[in-house]
């Protein structure tokens, strides 16, 4: 494909955005991993090492899979936006859904 339109500036467009958005999971995944070190107990420990292992590498996943399919896809700058804005609403959808439910009660 003829990827004429699609320079520098998107990709920095791309980036940009994707630390906005995915920089709140992994840095609660850091503090998840930091905190299982001061906790007592070691099922708590073992808990929050887990669970921080798990968000920072959902959170690394996600950058790496919008990065290749943005690759492999866009043709454009505008491509390249509007696919990274796609796919991070649907990684937002799990806490939107939560929201929703903790509200409800």
């Amino acid at each position: 494909k003829d990827k004429a339109d699609l320079d520098k500036y998107g990709w920095i467009i791309f980036s940009l955005l994707m630390m906005a958005f995915l920089a709140k999971d992994m840095i609660n995944g850091c503090k998840l991993i930091y905190f299982s070190s001061k906790v007592s107990t070691i099922g708590a420990r073992i808990r929050y090492f887990i669970g921080g292992m798990c968000l920072c590498s959902i959170t690394l996943f996600a950058l790496y899979v919008s990065t290749v399919y943005n690759r492999a896809i866009a043709t454009s700058n505008t491509d390249i936006i509007v696919n990274s804005v796609i796919v991070l609403f649907i990684m937002e959808i799990d806490e939107y859904i939560f929201a929703a439910l903790e509200a409800s009660n």
